[in-house]
């Protein structure tokens, strides 16, 4: 049973073996010629950009899933919980491979399109759903999610938290540290959070989380060396959201992760109302493109933005500890 001492230790330990195959991960990315093309319509000073190694989020779900198998072995009677959330990531992970794949043999910014690959996450997300209501403990119900809803209604909510959590985190990713740093802070709640719910092996599971994406950041920080892709940032964000829909905590995670959800909110803000009016909203979406185009320095909107992070996840903790 994870305490707070050992939840600090996972974080640590996640964190030197993250930035240990990060690095590793750069030497292969390189050697493969594996490079991240820039989409023509970010803001122009990202085209320094074009070429940098990418898929580094291979290294981050690696450690992990590693560390997930190694829980799952325990005789917890929460290890199916950790089961289904590892398998969620993996999944997601591959999927998010693909897309980096496609990209970077073709030299494109499209890979697997929306179509085809929002179904399947969804598909993936239903399974993992239904699996995860049926192994939550009734003693861990809690008034910080759904658990106390319809199963119908449990279940769809839960597969737009998986859905939404990972594409949130992939829109994110597109400033040096940012969606990595975000992740680590995001993990790091939801560890405490898991903690007070009784969810002990979840937490040690999002402990873990937060240390292997805080390693990323020694190689991915500005000006990055090498970037998350989307197999890092797929993963993790169904990663998160699992935890929170297995934790039955999904209200507080829309709070912690609202930097995430800001972030999606705004691309969604911005399609809906350029296609009724024709115009927009914010001069570029993903929201930090727009504050880039505002004249802020990148370093300092990731800062920024991961403050705002920070406050969330605090308040997210507090909200915790007074109602659960």
């Amino acid at each position: 049973m994870p305490d707070w001492a050992g939840l600090l230790l996972l974080f640590i330990g996640a964190l030197l073996a993250s930035g240990s195959l990060t690095a590793v991960n750069l030497v292969v990315s390189r050697r493969l010629n594996w490079r991240a093309p820039v989409r023509d319509d970010a803001p122009s000073r990202h085209q320094r950009k074009q070429g940098t190694p990418s898929a580094g989020g291979l290294a981050v779900i690696a450690v992990v899933l590693a560390a997930g198998v190694v829980m799952a072995r325990s005789t917890g009677s929460a290890k199916g919980q950790v089961v289904a959330v590892v398998w969620l990531a993996a999944v997601f992970a591959a999927l998010g491979f693909v897309d980096d794949y496609l990209k970077s043999r073709h030299g494109s910014t499209l890979g697997v399109r929306a179509r085809y690959r929002l179904p399947a996450e969804a598909i993936v997300a239903l399974g993992f759903v239904w699996l995860a209501a049926g192994l939550m403990p009734a003693s861990q119900s809690s008034v910080l999610g759904f658990a106390g809803l319809p199963m119908a209604v449990r279940i769809i909510l839960g597969v737009l938290v998986v859905v939404s959590s990972a594409n949130a985190v992939n829109l994110t990713d597109g400033l040096d540290g940012l969606a990595g740093g975000l992740t680590a802070i995001c993990a790091a709640g939801l560890a405490v959070v898991c903690l007070i719910v009784g969810a002990n092996q979840l937490a040690a599971l999002a402990a873990v989380t937060a240390g292997a994406a805080a390693g990323f950041l020694w190689l991915n920080w500005h000006p990055a060396q090498i970037f998350m892709g989307d197999v890092g940032s797929l993963g993790l964000g169904a990663l998160l959201g699992g935890i929170a829909v297995a934790g039955g905590i999904e209200l507080v995670f829309a709070l912690i992760a609202v930097v995430f959800v800001a972030e999606a909110l705004s691309v969604m803000i911005q399609v809906i109302w350029f296609r009724w009016t024709g115009r927009r909203v914010f001069a570029m979406t993903p929201i930090h493109h727009a504050f880039e185009l505002r004249g802020w320095a990148e370093p300092q909107i990731v800062i920024r933005f991961w403050l705002v992070g920070l406050v969330a996840a605090v308040v997210g903790i507090v909200v915790a500890m007074n109602i659960a």
